[in-house]
């Protein structure tokens, strides 16, 4: 039976191990809004060479089947699942799920509501490629970090297929969120391959290695991570204390201002998670051209006194996260809300997802 916590599954990378992620763990550990999470690091051998003649260092897809063993036997119990990489830990997911595909087995990856990768070597790494080539010989990990791998591509162009832009669950699709992070002073994993061909691409602070090195909690990627682990468990709604934290963003849409700046007790608002909860039922939501027409309304509505502006998204749920929080950061939430509601309302008068927005808006519209 599965219960109803949250795995977030830590892949490391190359010449590394679980220890990497010890910084992450401590904080989450301490953290009271991330109770109902569990870590769990996924540990492979890796490295220049084996010592042991009788052992060899294992491919890529070794690795990708011991982690799709790893996930049925050691997270059968989470009702859901966030996968977060560092450097070739990425690579590791990503052909995991392109072997999952292949498989028909796309559909048991429902579970997974977000994969999160970190200065991953999309299009390889250069640094040091010529006395790379000469000391890591035969190495089969060290040929996928290279530029412009055959096989990295085939397996990316699997995952923006079959998942990235995905629309529905089947044998070989499920629509899975990626975020993707590149390390902002990265000199092994420039910033144009930690993005790769992704479209929800973004910089941390950090070279390759301090960009996990998560020491407070007020870094930048522990504030990421936290974040985008909360907005996994969009199912159960958090407090409304831990919306007004996950729902923050600064009005460039990097998410590092507070919105607990517009107290819930002197400006009461709907729960951030309800309302996205709410306009994920309503027909034709998950088609971007709907969304942008939601989102003309809204600045009809608002102008020209405020006006409004969201990015776009490709995920439905990530675009309506960032729509409902730059509401919440709007000069005057309220109106921002209800120019949502009433853009939607206009759009789909007559769905539940339509009335329930109204419901949780206190009948505002």
């Amino acid at each position: 039976m599965r219960d109803n916590r949250t795995g977030v599954v830590l892949v490391h990378g190359f010449k590394s191990g679980p220890v990497t992620w010890d910084p992450f763990r401590l904080l989450a550990a301490r953290d009271p809004e991330l109770a109902p999470v569990t870590a769990i690091p996924f540990e492979y051998a890796t490295g220049v060479w084996t010592a042991n003649p009788l052992q060899v260092l294992p491919s890529l897809d070794t690795v990708a089947d011991s982690l799709k063993d790893f996930i049925d036997t050691s997270c059968h119990r989470f009702e859901r699942l966030v996968l977060v990489s560092h450097s070739q830990g990425g690579l590791v997911i990503q052909r995991f799920l392109a072997r999952m595909a292949h498989e028909g087995r796309a559909a048991d990856l429902s579970r997974v509501r977000r994969i999160v990768m970190l200065a991953c070597p999309n299009s390889g790494a250069e640094i040091a490629l010529t006395l790379r080539r000469l000391l890591v010989r035969r190495n089969p990990q060290e040929a996928q970090l290279r530029p412009l791998n055959e096989q990295v591509a085939d397996t990316q162009r699997t995952v923006l297929r079959d998942f990235v832009n995905a629309r529905e669950i089947t044998d070989r699709t499920c629509p899975i969120p990626f975020s993707v992070y590149a390390g902002a002073s990265d000199n092994i994993v420039p910033a144009a391959s930690a993005r790769g061909v992704f479209p929800d691409a973004a910089a941390l602070p950090g070279d390759h290695f301090t960009i996990v090195k998560t020491d407070s909690p007020t870094h930048r990627t522990y504030q990421t991570l936290r974040r985008l682990i909360l907005l996994a468990s969009v199912d159960d709604p958090p407090s409304a204390s831990t919306a007004a934290v996950v729902g923050s963003t600064a009005p460039d849409g990097t998410g590092h201002t507070d919105v607990t700046d517009i107290s819930r007790e002197t400006y009461p608002l709907p729960d951030l998670f309800a309302m996205v909860a709410a306009a994920e039922r309503i027909a034709d939501m998950d088609d971007p051209e709907f969304r942008r027409s939601v989102i003309q309304r809204m600045r009809v509505q608002l102008s020209p006194v405020h006006g409004f502006t969201a990015s776009h998204r490709p995920h439905m749920r990530d675009h309506l996260v960032e729509i409902l929080q730059r509401c919440l950061n709007h000069r005057d939430p309220r109106a921002a809300l209800n120019a949502f509601v009433g853009a939607v309302a206009s759009l789909r008068p007559e769905e539940k997802g339509t009335a329930d927005l109204r419901t949780l808006m206190g009948g505002d519209r």
